[in-house]
Formats: C-alpha cells, structure tokens, sequence
C-alpha cells in the first residue's frame, strides 16, 4: 500500500576510516554526510514522541553503502520489539514482504540463463510447464468469458501484466485501487484483517489458541489435493473464496496490474524446475553466495530456518505489533515471505546491481528494461521484471523494490550507492524516505545518471 510519507529515526555513523560513533575522526566532508543523514533520520514521526503523531512509526533502520567512497551508514531507531527498550539495530530481522519479489524474479532470471524455461525462455506459458493440472488452468484466469491460465507467460507473471487479480487486495468486484487503496472486503487481506480484532481479543483471553484463526495459522501457496477448499491454501482461496476471484482484469499482456497470484504462481515454477523447495532454491542461488547470513523464507521446513533466525522485530498494523502479537504472515511466500535485515537488504541488492547474481550482463539489463511507466506523485516508475526502476525530479534513476510492511531496497547505477532498510509499519510508503537518504548520501558534486 502507497500512502503519504513524512520521516525520521537514531543511529550509527561507521565510515571505514572512522568506526567511533559521532563525528570524531571523520573528515569535514564524512561529518557533513552524517549530519545530512541523520536529519533526514530525525524528521520521521516517532510513535514513541509525545504527543504521539498519528502516522507514528514505532521503529525503523537503514543501511547505506557507497564503496567508491568506503561509506557505510547503518542507524535504527525506536525499539525493535514492543514492551522492550533495545532499539532495532541492522543486524534485526523483520519481514520485507513484496521485496522478496525481486529475489523471485532473479531466480527465474537464472532459470532463463540455464535454459530450464525452454526454447521460448520467458515467453514460456504456464500451460507448457506441468504446474497445475489442466482443469485448474482452465480456472485460473477468465475475461472476457475465455479462460487464459495456460496461455499466460512468464513474462507476463513476472512484469504484473498478466490480467491476474491481486488475492491479498481484490476481489471479483473490486480492486484495492477501487477501494481507495484499501484491501477489498472478500479479498485475502480484507477477510484477514476483518479477523485482527478477534486476534486481539483471542491474545487477551486465556487458553485462547490465535492458531485456529486465519491471522494465526500456517498457510500453503497451494494445495493441489484440495482444489475446491478455499481454506487449503492462497491459491486455493483466490479459485474458491465467495466464488473466487479469478476475472481477469484485461487479456494478458494487454495492461498492467500489481498481483501477488502471479508471483505465488511463480514460486511454484521454480519448485517445478529446480526440484528443489522455494527456500532451498533461494539458499542456494541467492542468499549464500553473497552471504546473507541473516535471511530466509518464514515457516519453510526445508531447509530449517533455525540457523538463520536472530533478534526479530517488530513490524506494525497501526499499533499492533506483529511479531509479538503472533501475526502469523505464511500466506506472503514467494510474493513477500522472505525475513531479512537491513544489512543483508543491502548485501543482497549490491550483489544485483553489480551482476553478481547473473551469468550474464544482459539478464541484468532484462530485468531492469521498463514493460510499465506511471507516474506516482513527483516519480517517474518504470516497471521491469521483479524490479521497479525510480526517477526522481532531479532526473536520478534508482531501481529496486519495496514492501508492504515498509521496506525498502534500492541501488543507484550512476553513483553505486545502496539502500536496504525498513520503517516496519504498514500505511507509510519507503520510497520518499529511501530517495531522501541516497540523496543526502550521494558526493555533492555527483552528476545524474
């Protein structure tokens, strides 16, 4: 969800030369960085001020590296869980949900480069891959009165273009666009927070057990043995809930239109042409090569995530906090399910904007080149394959992603500057925040890219 954003936040300066908090030691030009920064940190609305303001924000972190300059500024502030004083740091986790998109995506874009999406590479329909059974493809997507699950491309389900409604935010009457941004009632996110009260009052009631409910429990991507039961798993509440939500918005390729169907649906693929589970594809391609020690997909079984869970922070729907109220968000997976740190954000969008990911400079180039362009405020947004390219009025370009529960990635190819971070709460949109520290970041005498 997009909304108004105004910011700010506490921290640490670590500049390669100067590891002291402060500005001791740090060049004139370092200080003034810091002290750039840290404004823009400080401006944030701190639910913990008094008076708290209404758009509060109840923690939040960033890091930012410039290499070329051996600058790495990594600053929390407020506390990472609620009820304790610690505050969050760079090295606490929390969920960055649809930025895990663009991990899912460069997965896929590996798969291209191996040849495992076939001669057509991502013009590779669904139908042609053996995901679903052919009764379930005849479902998956209608307009129009023809149904276009097995004619759908990967392209298209990686680049939103594939007609799908949204399960977490439309229903079949509406879309959230249509509901002022808001979860559509018989969607996913509209039933799921329609039950937040009833957690709530579960969480104060003893012997109340908050896993029988929809925010409490585990759920799966799809459960093929129950193709009919909308409790089975997300796709299977897409298919079925209220008569399910598969109208299709458009033919495909024929407009645009944000989904999480699609990149559940892509998930599957990548389960389907590894052989390996999601979370062992993403340990093996993306998450330890760059060494992201602290990163993992929440509730995988396989690999165990035991080894990478840490301090876990809490991530907030108005005043409610997440973690410690036990919101369970299984239901996210390959469209936002990945638990990350604001360090391992960074590493990992570092590890993408410098190739590192790719055998191949042009997938990079892929994944980047615009299929969408819109205008969001005063930015210019152009849609690529699991990646959202960010011009902002000063004509500087950034791509990366954001995420439901504020978090934020971004790489800037004309400086080499990165951003990794979260402000952990649902309502404020990270990417003016995000663009106001690369800014305030970025050498004065940097020219646009």
């Amino acid at each position: 969800m997009i909304g108004k954003v105004r910011f700010g936040v506490l921290a640490v300066m670590m500049l390669a030369a100067a590891c002291a908090p402060g500005t001791a030691g740090m060049s004139t030009s370092a200080a003034s960085e810091a002290a750039r920064l840290d404004a823009v940190m400080q401006a944030l609305p701190l639910a913990s001020a008094s008076p708290a303001p209404p758009d509060g924000i109840h923690n939040a972190v960033v890091v930012i590296e410039d290499p070329a300059r051996s600058l790495v500024y990594a600053k929390g502030v407020g506390a990472a869980r609620d009820g304790r004083p610690e505050t969050i740091t760079a090295k606490d986790q929390f969920p960055i949900a649809s930025v895990t998109k663009t991990m899912t995506a460069t997965v896929i874009l590996q798969l291209l480069e191996e040849g495992k999406l076939g001669a057509k590479g991502i013009e590779t329909t669904l139908g042609s891959l053996g995901v679903f059974e052919p009764a379930v493809l005849d479902r998956l997507m209608t307009f129009e009165g023809r149904a276009y699950g097995s004619a759908l491309t990967i392209r298209q389900l990686l680049a939103h273009q594939s007609g799908l409604r949204d399960v977490f935010m439309d229903d079949a009457n509406l879309t959230s666009d249509q509901n002022r941004g808001d979860a559509a009632p018989s969607s996913f996110g509209g039933v799921l927070l329609g039950v937040l009260g009833e957690h709530r009052k579960c969480l104060e009631t003893p012997g109340c057990d908050v896993s029988a409910l929809m925010t409490g429990k585990n759920w799966k991507p799809w459960d093929p043995s129950r193709p009919d039961d909308p409790q089975a798993g997300v796709l299977n509440f897409y298919l079925n809930y209220k008569g399910g939500a598969t109208n299709g918005l458009f033919a495909p390729g024929q407009g645009y239109h944000y989904s999480d169907t699609g990149y559940i649906i892509l998930g599957l693929v990548i389960e389907k042409l590894t052989g390996d589970t999601l979370h062992e594809a993403y340990r093996k391609r993306l998450f330890d090569p760059p060494g992201l020690k602290r990163t993992y997909l929440e509730y995988a079984a396989k690999p165990a995530t035991a080894p990478y869970e840490g301090n876990a922070a809490d991530f907030y729907i108005g005043d409610f906090p997440g973690r410690t109220g036990r919101f369970n968000i299984s239901f996210d997976w390959a469209g936002g399910g990945v638990v990350s740190t604001a360090e391992d954000l960074n590493r990992f969008i570092r590890a993408l904007g410098e190739g590192r990911l790719f055998g191949k400079a042009e997938t990079l180039a892929l994944m980047t080149s615009p299929q969408w362009r819109e205008m969001r405020g005063d930015l210019v947004v152009e849609r690529g394959l699991g990646v959202s390219r960010l011009t902002a009025p000063d004509g500087v370009s950034y791509f990366g992603h954001t995420g439901f529960w504020g978090a934020i990635m971004l790489y800037e190819p004309g400086t080499g500057i990165s951003l990794g971070g979260t402000l952990n709460q649902v309502g404020h949109n990270p990417a003016p925040w995000a663009i106001d520290l690369l800014r305030a970041a970025r050498p004065r005498e940097a020219a646009t890219n």
